[in-house]
Parts: C-alpha cells; structure tokens; sequence
C-alpha cells in the first residue's frame, strides 16, 4: 500500500487524494504520517538484523568495538572482511546489501555474506557483554561466583575467599537471594572439599548475614507474581475493564498476603506488597492507592542504590505513582517526586528516554491542571522536539500516551492542528489492541477538537468516524452518546442560542451520571463541563480554566 493510500485510513474511508476537501482534510496530519511510514521501512527483519544492531550502539560501544575489543587485524596487517561491512553499515541509513556487495566486491559476495553477517553480530554482542558488564550489578557478581568456583577447583582457596567475601557482602546489599543462594553453595563446597585458611567465626558471619530467610523469600517470590499480574492488568486497560478483568482486580485484592504490610527489613518484600496494592487499587478507582504508591516512590528515592541497580522497576514505580497521585489530587508531590536528585541515578539512553517521557506525560497534566500554561508551553517544545529521540525505546502504550497528552495541550493552548494531529496519530500509528479507553476518548475528543476548528468537512467526517467507532466496537456510555449528539446537533444550527440550549441540556445530562466512574476518569484526562462552560460563556477554555483555579485558590486561602 502506498504512503497516500494508507495516510487515507485515518478517516475510515478510502477517498481519491484528487477530492478538494479530502486533500484539505488530510493535510492536517499528512506531515507526523508520512515520516511514521518512512519509518517502517528500517523495522527489523532477518535480512537487516545487523543493521538495526549496528545503530543501537552508542559513541562509546562503537568506539570500543573498533579499537579495544577488536585485535585480531592488526596482527594480520589489514582489516578483516567482517569489520568492513561493520563500517559500511554504520554509514548507511537504510540497509542496503547490494550495496555492501558491490562495494566489497569480490571479497563479500553472495556465497559468503550471511556467515560474514552473522560472525559480524556474534563479535557485537560479545563486545556488548564485556563493555556493559561493567555497570550491571547482577553480571559482576556472577564474574565472581564462576572466579570463586574457578579459583576453588585450582586450589586458591585463599583468593577464592577474598572475592567470596566480596561478593556476598554486594549480593546482601542488593537483596539479590538466588545469588545469595549460589553463593553460599560456593561457600559450603569449599567447608567440604577443602580447608581455608580463614577464621571460621568471621565467614559464618558473611554466611548468615542473608537479610531474609528461606521462607520470606517464598513470600517474595509469591507477592512479585501477584505484582506481574496487576502489571499486565494495567497494561491492558486502566479503566473501562470487563466484567471478567474486574472479577480477577477483586479476587487479587482478596489474597491473604496483600491484607497487611508484611513486618520486614526487605526492600523487595515490601516493594512488591506496595507496587501490587497500588496497582490494583488505582485499576478499582480507589484514591487510597496513593498510598502505598507514595510510600513506595519514598523507599526508593531514600534507596538510590536500588535505583541504579535497578532502573526498569524504578520506571514502574514512577509510573503509577504518577497515575495514583493524579487520582488523589496531589499534584505538588509528582512535581517534587519528578525533580526528586535521587533520578539522577538513571543511566542508560533507553532508561532515560523512559524516565523523560514518563516525567514528561506527569509534569504536563499537574500543570494543565494547575493552569500553569507557560509551563506547559515550555513542555510541549520540548516534548516535540524529543518525541521521535523517546520513541525508539519506549512502548507502545507510552507512546500513544505521549501523542494524547501532547494532543490535550496543544487543544489548551488552541493549536488545533497539532492537536487533531497527535491525537489522531495515536489512534493509527500504535495499535496493539491494548488500552482501549484510550480510543473511545481520543474518538470523543477528536469531535470536539474538530468542534473547534469550525471546519465543515473535518467535523461531518470525524462524526461519522466517531459514530462508526463506538457502535461498531462498543455501544457508547450514556454520557458518551450525550456528548456525541450535542456535538452534531449544536455544530448543525451554528448558532449561539442553539449551542445555549444543546450545551445546559448536555450539562443536565452529564450531572444524571456524574457518579460514572469511566465518565470521572475520562473527564480527569480532558474536563469537559468545563469546556462547556467556557463554550456557554463565550471564554477561550484555558482562560476560563486558570479564572476557576485561580477562584479556587482564593476560596481555599480564605477558608485558612
């Protein structure tokens, strides 16, 4: 399909580009499309695998690929024939083998270009392990356990304690209980076979220092199971759950193990009791999961080892910390939680681009709703300016967060072509059949974003292809459906009195079902009583925004 044909699905329908109207239509986000079409060209496949790799090395990996870990050439006076194709692919911006071929020729040829490829990938990630070791806690002291064992069969038991001693002490530090296990086995075989010349009231001591027993560590293997479950949960949907998802929420929260914070020294045995209850009970609408979330984003920025040691879990936490405060209104402890010295810690450009967006999405909905809209602004360049840099490593859940929140500021700050843009970008580009609120409200929004835009054609076709969306995958909510055909009725008359009467009919209907959790949640994400109201007062919606915060304020100080 070409790139014209497929820009043309956003609209449902295929139309010819020569249409006036379609042609005006899709030029709203023919730009954002087109690159992400390009962009599939460079996916991996079988064929370009070695390409992709190449590309995902760093300054540093590349350079100590070339130069240190690479000798064998200089002993044979010219470079090997797998390091050439390394320099040819580094500069390519695309894969291209018959390129390769031809510039390689005869030496790279068809016979032997998959086994040169592959001896080529095999070098790379031998490389990556030797460089990267370095910076993992986990791969350091596993290097010591095979040195104790290697040092042990040598009859070096002296050294083979020394590194022993070493290593348990930083398996301790970690919490790390399978290494501690392997470790002590190391330990026990050199009691048995050997004789080391060792004050034995001083090693007895390093062996029973495990910071849990046997049995706390079966709970914690018990309670990370429960928390993987919550996490796929959430990764599926965080609201809107079916009748069976929930079924499963409620019997989780059931379990005897998460009914009472476990009395424990573990950072892991509470991390997980903590990181399941938080989950669980924001994916239940339940305020109080602010709770352990907060206690739990406290123990790791006081913890910042476990930070380093740990930065993919460090994430998870960020996350629904974020999520749960939102819920519980506590907008200042995310903006203190993202600028906390403790991130510093965070190393790595793939855990990096997940802590900036992460940090992004947070900072960008407290001060939407603060109505601090020069920070927004400021957010919203620089989340432009990074967007394609994040998307390289983060998922696709995120990713279509990130295109949604960018979407609601540029709404806010009336930019409705960028707005119609992300939005609808985030409904095309990442489907994975996972979050599906997140298309019933970018469907409603991209209506009242068309609302805005007072563009006939746009409005008449996204109406249709919001109807076509909510009862052709899910029959709309009553306050969904309220929205929905206020919308059309009001956009038809285009008149003022007409929007007058449509809108307080439209605001009598959504207070009837104002205890509709899904209708709660939606209208966090974008309030549109709100919009409503500026709409019914004739205000631009941030304008009327910040005069309701700022009215709140005044009430509250008085009330001190």
């Amino acid at each position: 399909m070409g790139a014209l044909a497929y820009i043309s699905l956003y609209t449902n329908e295929l139309k010819p580009f020569t249409d006036r109207g379609y042609r005006q239509n899709t030029l709203y986000s023919l730009f954002g499309l087109i690159y992400k079409f390009e962009d599939c060209k460079t996916v991996a496949t079988p064929s370009n695998n070695i390409w992709t790799l190449v590309h995902s090395l760093s300054a540093q990996e590349k350079l100590f690929f070339r130069r240190d870990y690479v000798k064998a050439y200089a002993l044979q006076g010219s470079e090997p024939l797998y390091l050439k194709v390394f320099d040819l692919i580094s500069k390519q911006n695309n894969y291209d083998e018959a390129k390769l071929l031809k510039q390689l020729a005869p030496a790279l040829n068809a016979k032997n270009i998959s086994y040169t490829k592959n001896y080529l990938y095999e070098q790379i990630c031998d490389a990556l392990l030797y460089f990267n070791n370095h910076d993992n806690t986990n791969a350091r002291i596993f290097q010591q356990l095979s040195l104790v064992r290697i040092f042990r069969e040598k009859g070096l038991y002296k050294a083979a304690l020394k590194i022993w001693e070493h290593a348990i002490k930083e398996a301790n530090k970690y919490e790390l209980h399978p290494m501690i296990q392997m470790l002590k086995e190391e330990y026990r075989r050199m009691q048995l076979y050997s004789n080391p010349k060792a004050s034995q009231k001083v090693m007895m001591k390093e062996y029973e220092e495990d910071s849990i027993s046997a049995d706390e560590h079966l709970r914690i293997l018990q309670l990370q199971e429960l928390s993987f479950h919550a996490l796929l949960l959430r990764r599926k949907t965080h609201f809107r759950q079916s009748k069976e998802d929930k079924k499963i929420i409620n019997t989780l929260l059931q379990n005897p193990m998460l009914q009472k914070e476990p009395k424990s020294a573990s950072f892991w045995h509470l991390h997980h009791y903590r990181m399941t209850k938080a989950t669980l009970g924001y994916l239940s609408n339940d305020a109080t999961s602010y709770n352990y979330a907060y206690a739990n984003i406290h123990a790791w920025q006081n913890n910042e080892h476990f930070i380093a040691h740990d930065c993919e879990n460090y994430m998870e936490v960020l996350y629904i910390f974020y999520y749960t405060a939102i819920l519980a209104k506590d907008y200042q402890h995310v903006i203190d939680v993202m600028q906390h010295s403790a991130n510093k810690q965070i190393k790595g450009v793939a855990h990096k681009a997940y802590f900036e967006t992460i940090r992004h999405l947070a900072l960008n909905r407290v001060y939407n709703k603060l109505a601090d809209y020069d920070k927004v602004k400021v957010l919203v360049k620089v989340m432009k300016d990074h967007i394609a840099g994040w998307e390289q490593y983060i998922n696709t859940d995120l990713q279509r967060t990130l295109r949604l929140s960018l979407g609601i500021s540029c709404f806010v700050l009336q930019d409705y072509e960028n707005a119609f843009h992300y939005v609808k970008n985030a409904t095309l580009l990442f489907n994975d059949d996972t979050r599906p609120e997140h298309y019933s409200f970018a469907n409603l929004y991209l209506l009242i974003i068309c609302f805005e835009m007072k563009d006939d054609y746009m409005f008449d076709i996204q109406y249709k292809s919001t109807y076509s969306y909510f009862y052709r995958h899910e029959k709309p909510l009553p306050f969904e459906n309220a929205i929905l055909q206020a919308l059309h009725k009001t956009y038809k008359t285009k008149s003022f009195r007409s929007l007058q009467e449509n809108f307080k009919e439209l605001q009598t209907s959504l207070a009837i079902t104002a205890n509709d959790p899904v209708q709660q949640i939606v209208f966090s994400m974008f309030n549109v009583p709100v919009w409503i109201e500026s709409k019914l007062n004739r205000v631009p919606y941030k304008d009327w925004v910040k005069r309701r915060v700022e009215n709140e304020l005044k009430i509250t100080r008085s009330a001190g």
